[in-house]
């Protein structure tokens, strides 16, 4: 539950049971199948969010996860922006319990910022939740420093996790000390989208080979794939956890190996300095919103 050591790899489940709304002709058994598959190569941390397939990720997860032992998987999921009053927060709360079909939610975060929302009704509901104990910790994705710190001071447990963009191309949350503040103040530091390196105006995904002769050159040295390369970058760092999307075994399999090498401080370095492309915002979105 709450003193779960989570793997530094997750598995993220956008996009699996449809997009904004669930898919009818979605191949389910496929998608349970995958989160089955992670969960015993070792992945105990399974992020979602109501939103996702209009809550069918969620149903997914339920039916994948039903003959473990639930106190051994950490489930994360989200509440969207606009349920963020007093009584729409507690509703989707018990409705993503209802569709996990779990007692307690290990981390619950706010999806996104409402700035027509007060923060102290928000903590107020998750106050309550934290009570009667259907959600062990709070989260708080795509935000900056002094966002976390106004739900600190009104939070009766402090964040557990923040969840941002962050990878070798989008370095907002480094820049801006994101990165740092949760290393020292305890807070675990997730990445979403570490892995498909775009960019705006860009093609999705960039790191096959021949589209950055220094990704190329370092996984050629390392007889690795570009994207365990990309992988790897996130996970050599204290506090930095990554959560993928895949319902591909083979692709959960390469991303679990990147725990079998190590790059070189050197090696590390020039992926951090020399990168070719580096946004210093964020890339899916304008840069984070912090509220007044």
């Amino acid at each position: 539950m709450a003193n779960l050591k989570i793997s530094k790899i997750g598995l993220g489940t956008w996009k699996l049971g449809g997009d904004i709304e669930a898919n009818l002709n979605n191949d389910d058994e496929k998608d349970i199948e995958a989160i089955k598959h992670a969960i015993k190569c070792g992945i105990n941390h399974i992020d979602t969010s109501e939103s996702y397939a209009n809550g069918k990720s969620e149903i997914l997860i339920s039916k994948a996860i039903k003959n473990f032992e639930r106190k051994k998987i950490f489930i994360a999921t989200k509440v969207r922006e606009w349920n963020l009053t007093y009584d729409k927060l507690i509703n989707s709360c018990y409705n993503s319990l209802k569709r996990l079909n779990t007692t307690y939610i290990d981390l619950y975060y706010i999806h996104n910022q409402n700035k027509n929302i007060p923060i102290e009704e928000t903590c107020q509901a998750l106050n309550y939740l934290l009570k009667i104990g259907v959600v062990k910790n709070i989260g708080l994705s795509n935000v900056g420093i002094e966002t976390i710190k106004k739900f600190n001071k009104l939070l009766n447990r402090k964040i557990y996790a923040v969840q941002n963009q962050y990878n070798l191309i989008c370095r907002e949350s480094q820049n801006k000390g994101v990165v740092n503040y949760c290393k020292k103040h305890g807070i675990k530091f997730i990445c979403w989208r570490p892995l498909l390196l775009s960019y705006p105006g860009s093609k999705d995904p960039l790191y096959e080979k021949g589209t950055y002769p220094l990704l190329d050159k370092i996984a050629n040295k390392y007889n690795v794939l570009n994207i365990q390369i990309a992988a790897k970058w996130l996970l050599q760092q204290k506090n930095v956890y990554i959560i993928f999307k895949s319902s591909n075994k083979a692709h959960i399999r390469e991303i679990l190996d990147t725990l079998n090498f190590k790059l070189s401080r050197n090696d590390w370095s020039i992926l951090n300095k020399n990168f070719p492309i580096i946004f210093n915002m964020g890339c899916a979105s304008n840069e984070f919103y912090e509220l007044s």
